[in-house]
């Protein structure tokens, strides 16, 4: 969430006396023992980064990092169960939250077996965020320990004015690296580049996606010559 004023935020105490290069901050989170989180000031990282970035204006007033969901695909296709939705970027959440009725649909159309018997059929996950699709795999939101498998997805129903909000936690930033820039009010993506990922990736628009999935061909394609 956003810092309520100067005195309370790093960011602002850095800036005011001029030690960053940029008024920005960057967070890189591990998926393994292997490798170190990370949280950057005044810069990005390229080597954190497996594709573009891009950037989404922060909506609404809620002091949350916030954007918008235009809506939720499950292997290529729009479910129509979260258009418009608000949703917060949180490093401080560990699953990926969001009102129950989204929740429990979601649950519902991924039908992951709690003893993991469908556990490698499981479908892709994707978030259309700003004309693109940010998707997730089955080891992003399934926790899997040995033969019991869970949704890393849980119920958060927060009421309004703050509420109803979705939050993309943990998983979502592991696989995303993410960047805050405060001045202009808005928040990058790029696809996190973890040790063991080996070509660059693109981040493909909503259509694109889309026709590329019709091919049996996964949203994030190596870089073309």
């Amino acid at each position: 969430a956003a810092s309520k004023g100067e005195l309370f935020s790093a960011m602002g105490r850095l800036e005011r006396d001029n030690l960053l290069k940029q008024p920005i901050f960057s967070v890189f989170l591990s998926d393994s023992d292997e490798e170190k989180s990370e949280v950057t000031f005044g810069a990005t990282k390229p080597e954190h980064m497996a594709s573009d970035l891009f950037w989404v204006n922060v909506s609404g007033t809620s002091g949350y990092w916030e954007v918008r969901i235009d809506d939720i695909t499950i292997d290529g296709k729009r479910q129509s169960i979260c258009q418009d939705c608000r949703v917060a970027v949180d490093t401080g959440t560990s699953q990926l939250a969001g009102p129950s009725h989204v929740i429990n649909k979601l649950s519902d159309a991924l039908n992951v077996d709690p003893g993991c018997s469908n556990y490698n059929s499981l479908p892709e996950l994707g978030f259309v965020v700003a004309g693109k699709v940010m998707t997730l795999e089955r080891n992003h939101y399934v926790d899997k320990e040995d033969s019991r498998c869970s949704l890393a997805l849980m119920s958060l129903d927060i009421p309004p004015p703050t509420g109803p909000i979705f939050i993309f936690g943990i998983p979502f930033l592991q696989r995303y690296y993410s960047v805050y820039d405060p001045v202009n009010s808005r928040v990058g993506f790029a696809v996190a580049k973890h040790r063991g990922n080996v070509a660059p990736t693109v981040l493909l628009s909503a259509s694109e996606y889309t026709n590329r999935y019709e091919k049996k061909d996964s949203f994030l394609s190596p870089h073309r010559k």
